[in-house]
């Protein structure tokens, strides 16, 4: 008897993915090309490197007091409004609010 995943966007049954996978294959696709994470992450670390924004060892997690280890964003539409967190409390927090796009 197997134990299969299920998707944590859809709910869909997972078969064909690692045991630690999280999402299926079409909503990671989705989630990876389209949430505005990548985007967001290149504007952060181009305004640390403008200095406009201080590097993230710089700071403590707001959520436990704990050595921050990167910024989190709660919506991809505003990528600079940021938090710095460790990387615990970063997974604890979930995904942001995906970027919005204009469907054709």
């Amino acid at each position: 008897m197997y134990n299969f995943n299920l998707c944590g966007v859809c709910g869909k049954e997972m078969r064909f993915r690692h045991s630690s996978a999280k999402f299926c294959f079409p909503c990671a696709d989705k989630r990876s090309k389209f949430n505005g994470g990548s985007r967001a992450s290149y504007l952060v670390n181009k305004a640390i490197k403008e200095g406009l924004i201080k590097p993230v060892k710089e700071f403590l997690c707001i959520d436990c007091g704990a050595q921050a280890t990167c910024y989190d964003h709660r919506d991809y539409n505003k990528p600079l409004e940021i938090d710095p967190v460790c990387s615990k409390c970063n997974k604890r927090r979930g995904p942001a609010i995906y970027l919005k796009t204009e469907e054709k």
